[in-house]
């Protein structure tokens, strides 16, 4: 009997992705659905979604949101690859966040069943297109390669060992602050409610126990804001998170590193003054899980 030539296995694909989403809370409640959302059958396959001319108010707007994920597998490297993007066209929040276009790309490359590699991830293609904050042009040059070469879970965690990713996490712009300074921003911005605390732990060393289940990074936190806005600017940068007086927190390429996923938002917008919730925008997942037995 001739031997089947097509690759069966037990590999469980896992994709998913969406354009915009949101809670408002303030000073109506509204529930923004996922737009333009698509994830991928756990056999793999392909699914793609598209929404067109969106618009809520004055609150947000987008010419055009489509998502794609995949899963298959390549028998020229024997591995099982997944892919997650979402691409958002003339973005607008509330007029203080554009974008002609926002590129969110996840690539997930999972080895045989059975094997003592680990799955490898990338965002490499993720980026913004004419990003501006409050109208100031803000150029940034998103740190893919940097997760490209940490592209597994052991690697990430041992270069975190070694003190060399701490500029990837999130909370790095930070650091630098004082105790009163961290505090004063928590009063003035209940999007950062806590981050005082979680800083003077990570400066402790309590964020540096191995077995950790996951990470939050950012692909922005080397952003100097004010290279973009001027050094006399009231809008205040953090690394990735860019502060703007009675309006809220912008949060840039955010990045969570799992032994078996990677998640990443392109775009985190709470506002927290004249009006109060949440908008997550260019938003994908992916990994993958041999199962047993």
């Amino acid at each position: 009997m001739a031997k089947c030539s097509h690759h069966h296995c037990s590999h469980v694909y896992n994709a998913s992705a969406f354009g915009v989403s949101g809670e408002l809370l303030r000073p109506t409640r509204h529930s923004i659905g996922a737009q333009a959302a698509t994830s991928l059958a756990s056999t793999g396959g392909r699914g793609f979604n598209r929404i067109e001319n969106f618009k809520l108010d004055g609150i947000l707007s987008f010419r055009a949101a489509y998502t794609e994920v995949g899963g298959s597998f390549d028998e020229c490297h024997d591995m099982h690859t997944s892919y997650a993007s979402s691409v958002i066209e003339e973005l607008n929040i509330a007029d203080i966040v554009k974008a002609d276009k926002v590129v969110s790309r996840v690539s997930v490359y999972s080895p045989l069943e059975g094997s003592d590699e680990e799955a490898s991830f990338d965002i490499t293609g993720s980026h913004f297109e004419n990003l501006r904050i409050c109208g100031h042009p803000v150029d940034v040059k998103l740190a893919t390669h940097e997760f490209h070469q940490h592209d597994t879970f052991s690697k990430f965690e041992q270069a975190h060992q070694a003190k060399r990713v701490d500029h990837l996490f999130m909370l790095s712009g930070l650091k630098n602050l004082k105790e009163p300074q961290l505090q004063k921003l928590e009063a003035q911005y209940h999007a950062l409610h806590g981050v005082s605390e979680r800083v003077a732990g990570w400066k402790k060393g309590k964020g540096k126990k191995p077995g950790t289940a996951a990470y939050c990074c950012t692909a922005a936190g080397h952003l100097d804001l004010k290279e973009h806005v001027g050094a006399d600017s009231e809008i205040q940068g953090y690394g990735s998170i860019i502060c703007v007086p009675k309006f809220g927190v912008i949060h840039l390429a955010e990045v969570v590193v799992h032994h078996e996923r990677r998640y990443l938002n392109m775009l985190r917008v709470q506002m927290c003054s004249t009006g109060d919730g949440t908008i997550h925008a260019g938003g994908g997942s992916g990994g993958g899980t041999p199962t047993f037995p």
